[in-house]
């Protein structure tokens, strides 16, 4: 909807803000003053703000994540969403939650209820034990990410992969394609799957559709570093091959 009362100008008045910190597939985590504008921007539109919280515990470099709903007037206005698949590693659990003011928690859960059963009994007792675990616990798995992060952005960056940001957390990184291969980034990953066994994800998906640079929407690949040391290091190896021209395509890899 657009208001044509704001001095002779078009004013959107949105219903709500899809939010996510740390960022996929970038990995930035959004500061406080960041947040503070997006917050004074929810209020002045008078609209919700649906944040995706999933990653909140995977940050790096002493980054911490800062929830929308902690600011001034966002409490009111703002629905987390989170889940055990990431920070457990239980993403075929389907195990998540939304956080919300009464009224809307009340419509959240009337519309649950006839679009989907509860969870298995066994996975939401696990689900308890898991957000009860120690803080050792969250402290060990930022520092087993940021480590494999690191790993993976020398591992992109030896074969000509540029790396215009570093990630700061969840555990993607978004590279551009080396200079020398003048492919799409879907040709791209299916030359990678067929010729490597390495699996990743085209970039031209997170874009905004209104972005007319072919050239900047096209060159840019996912990579998800949620993987053990043994597929890293495979996954290296087979990198390697292919930027020389000895890929193996007998077994593969995904990251």
């Amino acid at each position: 909807m657009v208001d044509q009362t704001r001095g002779g100008s078009a004013y959107l008045l949105a219903l709500g803000l899809n939010w996510y910190s740390p960022h996929n597939p970038t990995g930035k985590v959004f500061s406080k003053e960041e947040l503070e504008a997006i917050a004074a921007a929810c209020c002045e539109m008078d609209c919700l703000a649906i944040t995706d919280e999933v990653y909140e515990y995977i940050t790096f470099d002493l980054q911490k994540h800062i929830s929308l709903a902690s600011l001034p007037r966002m409490q009111e206005r703002t629905i987390i969403t989170s889940s055990l698949s990431k920070t457990f590693s239980v993403t075929g659990w389907r195990i998540g939650w939304a956080c919300a003011p009464t009224t809307i928690a009340s419509a959240i859960k009337n519309i649950h209820v006839h679009i989907t059963d509860s969870a298995p009994s066994p996975f939401q007792e696990a689900a308890l034990a898991a957000l009860q675990s120690p803080p050792g616990y969250f402290k060990s798995l930022k520092a087993e990410y940021e480590a494999r992060r690191d790993f993976v952005i020398q591992m992109l960056s030896d074969v000509g992969f540029q790396i215009s940001f570093k990630p700061q957390g969840s555990f993607f990184v978004f590279a551009e394609l080396p200079k020398n291969w003048l492919v799409s980034d879907i040709e791209f990953v299916k030359i990678l799957i067929e010729k490597a066994g390495v699996a990743a994800v085209p970039g031209c998906g997170f874009f905004h559709g209104d972005i007319d640079d072919q050239n900047l929407r096209t060159r840019y690949v996912r990579f998800a570093f949620c993987k053990g040391s043994d597929t890293l290091n495979a996954a290296a190896r087979k990198l390697q091959d292919i930027d020389s021209g000895e890929e193996d395509t007998q077994s593969s890899v995904c990251i």
